[in-house]
Order: structure tokens, then C-alpha cells, then sequence
């Protein structure tokens, strides 16, 4: 199927170190064999194959031969085999000229697979990321190539994010491929084909500029709450599907303001738009982060919503990705497809609000379940000679607990999670409120969101810390716990509950 593509590997991210020759070879082979048996999906309800997730993850952050075994062997039991394409698939294969044809259509997956094992082979990874999302000719009404990209909770987004952070392009191709059976995402609102859309850079109209330098997502992200256009779609039901919700809202004025505030976001100089993707892509991971950890309430037992958390999850593969695409152009039409799918999911959850002060009342030293000192070191010896005493608070460092225990956490999404937040906080956690981008306004200094100013990068560390008492720290003995999918937005989401 993809056995033109190498199965290397190269260190990720986060590169915790423990990789080894076995532990190599062994994760190369098993997303091997992942990729050759398996479906993308492991359900007939659409429900994402996560196993080559879950092995580069736990890979990446230092898991030893044992355990990515054990990971592969429980994932696999419930994995649907690899799916045929029907009898009366008469071409010999999948093609440029057929190609639109089979979109959308799981059934023809492993076809699909070995299209783009064979493109990649033959062209490599950027000029077939090019033709294939970005160009034009294949983002037109009933293909919408970029559109099914960010279908699917992002879930070809990730999958790919995958493929270019680990250098591997078999999982490149599998990531294309689970686009193309993946239904376009909202296509009436995107136009990536149009003349001025897909070839073009945002257009020069594009109104409230800052210094000519756009809005920072902070602003937007007010402007989102304050919109009575904007408001939460459809009134709240516990059993409404998202596919309704999301049909729901694009209606009613939504699509034309999304579309404004979408555009809020980008400078008129297509120069300036690409210079300016470093920042944006940090700009996300402080929101992804206070989308998820900072929209409960106080007081209340903290909820982790299941789709904001996708929007962290995504947002950790944007530097490999941006790396890979070759045009200035295309990093940015990557970009401007993301935005709508994060307003997307705020208002699909019911448009919950960032509470910053509940975010900082997080504390910034968790630890696991009883975890002081003294579980850690449990005893010094009389001659010890160290510099400071273990068993000082002041000397915890809690990523060292985190990092340890999220290995065995029996969630993908978990570990996923946690990846993210680390490397935020490698690149970020350092800075104060008035080095975070766009955090104030450049006109008067003034927040850009009521009460973010009290905000620094201890939040990814506070995030990690929510994350793992509601998920659990299963290495100390506490049960999994669950994300959720109440719609935190909703008021009424919350009634009856602890």
C-alpha cells in the first residue's frame, strides 16, 4: 500500500530522551503495521483510528520499548481491518483524472493511500501539499481539498502534523488520505478557489487595522463575546449532535461575521502576513490554552471540553507544518482555514467565556495524588551532601511528575495534551503579561480582553495540572477520568452539578 515510503522516523518535538535502537525500531514498525492493517476509522460511525497518535506521542516523550508494545497491542484489538474498495471498483487505481470521484467515501481509504505513498514518491512532500490542499483546481465546490483537511476535529490536520514533525511521509500520505474521505467542512463558508480567495493573500479592505498590523486574536476573541450575531447556536440541548449545531450556525448573519472577524486577524501587506506567522502561531497557544483550562467556573469542579481541547492538540503540529509548505502563500491560506474552525468550536460549545483570574487560581506546583516530598524522597541520609533538601516545596519542579505519569494515561487525547502544554511552556512559560503578543492593545495599552492582563506563562503549566487531576494520575493509583462534553457554554450545561 505505502511500501514506497520509508518508515523512519526522526526525534519530535519535545525529544524527551530514551530512545533507543529498540525502542526505534520498534515504533517504526508498529505504525508500519498500523498503517498497512488498519482502517482510519475504527468504527463504522466515523470514530478516528488515534493508535500512530498515541505510539509517536508516548515515543516523544520517552516511553521505553515495553510500553509502546503494550499501547500498540490494547489499540490494536479494537482497530476495523482495512477496508477493500467495493467490487465495482473497476479502475486500476486511484488517479488525477478519477480522483474526485471517490471523495468522501471511507470505502476507498487504502486507495486513496497508495495515491498519495505514490505521489509523495514520486514528487515529494511539498509540491504534493501544494497541489493537493493548497492549489486551486482541487479546492473547488464538491472538492474542497483544504476544507476536508480541517474536517474531522482536525483529525487530518493532526495526522499529518504527524508525518512532518517525525520526518515521516508515509504518515503524510495517510493524513491526505483521510482528508480526502472526510466530508468538506463548512465548504459554503470557505473560498479557496475564487480568484482573490485561493491565489491571493487576504485582500487590502480589510478594516480596523492595528498600526497595519491586524487584530491580535485577543481582541477578536472579545469581539466573538460581545456580538449578538455570535451568540451560542441553538438553545442548549445535552443530545444535539454537532453536526446540527454546526449547520445551525451558518445561519443568520454568523457566516458574514465570522468572516469579519476572521479577517480582523491579518495585516493588508501580503508581505507583512507572512512575516507575522511566528506570532500568530504563538498567539494560538496561549488561546487554545485558556480555551481549555479557562472557561469553567469558579468553584465548581473544572471541565476540559473534548473539542476545545482538539484546537490545543492542532495547534502544537502548526510549526512542523508551516516548515513543510513551501509558499509564503499557502502557510498563510493554512492559516486563515484554521481561525474559522476555532470560532467554529467556541460557538458550537455554546461560546464559553475565558475566565482569567479562574485560570490563574490554578495552582502552578501540582502534583500527584498525595505527592509531597516526602513520597518523592522519602528519607535523607545523615551525611547527605546535596545542594538544598529535596523535600523543599520551593525545589519542586512539577513537569518532572507530569511528564512521568501522563506516559501511562490510557487516553490518547491525554498525552496529546500534555505534549502540547510542555512545549508551550518551553517557549513561552518564561514570559511576563506584557511580553505575551497581543495581550494589550497598542492604542492606550489597554487589555484586550477584559481581565486577561493577570495572565503570564505559568497557565501552561496551570493547564497541565487541570488536565491531570481530571483525567487522572493513573500511575498513582487514580481512575481515568473524562473529557467533556456537556457544551460548557451553555448556563444550563452546568445546573445539578458538583
Amino acid at each position: 500500500m505505502s511500501s514506497k515510503l520509508p518508515s523512519t522516523i526522526v526525534p519530535g518535538l519535545v525529544n524527551i530522551p530514551g530512545r533507543n535502537v529498540e525502542v526505534q525500531r520498534l515504533t517504526e514498525d508498529l505504525l508500519a503495521q498500523d498503517r498497512e492493517e488498519n482502517h482510519c476509522f475504527f468504527n463504522t460511525r466515523g470514530f478516528h483510528n488515534h493508535l500512530s497518535h498515541h505510539l509517536l506521542a508516548a515515543y516523544d516523550m520517552g516511553a521505553q520499548a515495553k510500553l509502546i508494545q503494550e499501547i500498540f497491542d490494547r489499540e490494536q484489538s479494537v482497530q476495523r481491518p482495512a477496508i477493500k474498495p467495493p467490487a465495482d471498483f473497476t479502475e486500476a487505481k486511484i488517479c488525477e483524472t478519477n480522483f474526485t470521484q471517490y471523495l468522501g467515501d471511507e470505502n476507498y481509504y487504502s486507495a486513496f493511500l497508495t495515491f498519495f505513498s505514490d505521489q509523495i514518491a514520486s514528487k515529494g512532500v511539498p509540491e504534493t501539499l501544494e497541489r493537493f490542499v493548497f492549489d486551486p483546481q482541487f479546492n473547488i465546490t464538491g472538492v474542497s481539498m483544504l476544507s476536508r483537511f480541517l474536517s474531522g476535529a482536525m483529525h487530518p490536520w493532526i495526522q499529518t502534523g504527524y508525518g512532518a514533525e517525525f520526518g515521516s511521509d508515509a504518515m503524510i500520505a495517510q493524513g491526505l488520505a483521510l482528508a480526502s474521505v472526510h466530508a468538506p467542512l463548512m465548504p459554503d463558508f470557505f473560498d479557496f478557489a475564487s480568484p482573490g480567495a485561493a491565489s491571493e493573500l487576504v485582500a487590502s479592505s480589510v478594516v480596523d487595522r492595528v498600526h497595519g498590523g491586524g487584530q491580535s486574536l485577543f481582541q477578536i476573541l472579545r469581539q466573538v463575546y460581545d456580538s449578538d450575531v455570535m451568540k451560542p447556536v441553538m438553545p442548549y440541548d445535552p443530545n444535539a449532535l454537532l453536526t446540527a449545531r454546526r449547520i445551525a450556525l451558518l445561519q443568520d448573519g454568523r457566516p458574514e461575521e465570522m468572516r469579519r472577524l476572521c479577517d480582523l486577524w491579518w495585516p493588508a501587506s501580503p508581505r507583512e502576513q507572512s512575516l507575522g506567522l511566528d506570532k500568530k502561531v504563538e498567539e494560538l497557544f496561549w488561546v487554545s490554552t485558556l480555551l481549555l483550562a479557562g472557561t469553567g467556573k469558579p468553584d465548581r469542579k473544572p471541565r476540559l471540553d473534548f473539542f476545545l481541547m482538539h484546537v490545543l492538540n492542532a495547534t502544537l503540529f502548526l510549526p512542523s507544518l508551516l516548515k513543510m509548505i513551501p509558499t509564503d502563500a499557502s502557510k498563510v491560506k493554512l492559516l486563515r482555514g484554521l481561525l474559522p474552525v476555532v470560532l467554529m468550536f467556541i460557538m458550537v460549545r455554546g461560546r464559553p467565556r475565558v475566565n482569567p483570574e479562574l485560570i490563574m487560581s490554578y495552582t502552578a506546583m501540582p502534583r500527584p495524588p498525595n505527592g509531597d516530598e516526602a513520597t518523592s524522597h522519602p528519607s535523607l541520609p545523615p551525611n547527605y551532601a546535596g545542594y538544598g533538601n529535596p523535600q523543599d516545596p520551593a525545589l519542586y519542579n512539577p513537569w518532572h511528575s507530569i511528564m512521568d505519569s501522563v506516559l501511562y494515561a490510557p487516553d490518547a487525547h491525554t498525552l496529546k495534551a500534555i505534549r502540547a502544554l510542555y512545549y508551550a511552556a518551553r517557549h513561552y512559560g518564561h514570559k511576563s503579561a506584557d511580553q505575551i503578543p497581543g495581550l494589550f492593545t497598542e492604542e492606550g495599552n489597554k487589555e484586550s480582553l477584559p481581565g486577561i492582563g493577570v495572565i503570564d506563562g505559568s497557565i501552561f503549566v496551570r493547564a497541565a495540572g487541570v488536565v491531570m487531576n481530571t483525567l487522572g494520575w493513573v500511575s498513582h493509583g487514580e481512575p481515568a477520568g473524562n473529557w467533556d462534553g456537556s457544551g460548557l457554554g451553555w448556563e444550563d450545561a452546568w445546573n445539578g452539578s458538583d
